[in-house]
């Protein structure tokens, strides 16, 4: 497949970045271990948001950050070394005050089949008391809905 944008995502304007299977990835029972997967989310999650203008320094001067409060995932296949991967995430909710979605989706490229999707909500926290705080404007105005 040429065109990324072309796999069979679930919505459209996928932000992506493509991954190949290596060793260091595969565990005891010969397919990718299922924390490599979260590995990959957060990487294509902060590429997503680096895109948008929110960087960690800026999560660091702002005091505050988006954090993971729950995670609902399906595996729906299996990956092995060499198998080349597309992952793409989307911000699916915001109500522009404390709450954020994002899901995921992870496609082998060489058969166009999903192998994991994972949808994940979010609170903004202080970073100095580590309780929900309202997004700053930067987040309000970044963090719009992709989908």
């Amino acid at each position: 497949m040429n065109d990324i944008t072309q796999l069979n995502w679930d919505y459209q304007n996928p932000h992506y970045l493509k991954f190949i299977v290596e060793s260091k990835h595969i565990d005891i029972l010969g397919h990718v271990n299922n924390k490599v997967y979260l590995d990959w989310s957060e990487i294509v999650s902060w590429s997503h948001s680096k895109s948008l203008g929110i960087t960690p320094e800026i999560y660091l001067k702002l005091k505050c950050a988006c954090v993971v409060v729950e995670n609902k995932i399906k595996y729906v296949g299996s990956l092995f070394e060499d198998d080349e991967i597309a992952i793409s995430t989307w911000i699916t909710r915001t109500d522009s005050k404390i709450r954020l979605s994002r899901f995921f989706q992870i496609i082998r490229i060489s058969d166009n089949k999903t192998i994991f999707r994972s949808n994940v909500n979010y609170v903004c926290i202080s970073l100095e008391n580590f309780k929900p705080k309202k997004m700053p404007q930067l987040f309000r105005d970044s963090y719009k809905v992709t989908t």
